[in-house]
């Protein structure tokens, strides 16, 4: 019996598809140590995190990660490609026509943080350095642009302070 393969392409790279009765493992699991997307209410973006963190917003402003939304296309946002150019649920989450959680903002790294916006006692949920899966869950071949990535090199470049 003979499969037919197609190449389709999503975000940029060549994919092999099978028809949909030849793929019926579904979706790929998360990698180990990578957080699933919390309920956008578990989130306050990343201007409600400046109010209080406001060196560590500015040096991250200045980053790919602030800006990571409009490095795509109007099609690849459209795409799962946009997953990883969002913060929290893999699509746009949108107040008064604008997405709030355009850009891989501070939630992304270091998680939802609706809870410690309300009382910054609680630091339940966060962490201080994310665990290196969330990062390669984007930062992977996967990736249009990949070309390979360390970690241990790249962790202390993500929003460095003066």
């Amino acid at each position: 019996m003979r499969i037919l393969l197609s190449i389709v392409l999503v975000c940029g790279t060549s994919t092999l598809t099978l028809p949909s009765a030849a793929r019926e493992s579904g979706p790929e699991p998360p990698a180990a140590g990578a957080q699933q997307p919390a309920a956008p209410a578990d989130y306050v973006w990343a201007p409600t995190c400046q109010k209080c963190h406001a060196e560590i917003y500015e040096s991250w402003a200045n980053t790919k990660h602030a800006r990571a939304l409009n490095r795509l296309s109007v099609v690849d946002q459209g795409r799962e490609c946009i997953g990883c150019h969002v913060t929290g649920p893999k699509g746009r989450v949108e107040q008064d026509g604008k997405a709030v959680n355009a850009g891989v903002q501070c939630e992304s790294c270091h998680g939802p943080g609706a809870a410690h916006a309300a009382d910054p006692a609680v630091k339940t949920g966060l962490v201080r350095r994310p665990a290196e899966a969330v990062c390669t869950a984007c930062h992977n071949d996967r990736s249009p642009s990949f070309r390979g990535f360390f970690f241990d090199a790249m962790w202390p470049l993500s929003h460095r302070l003066k």
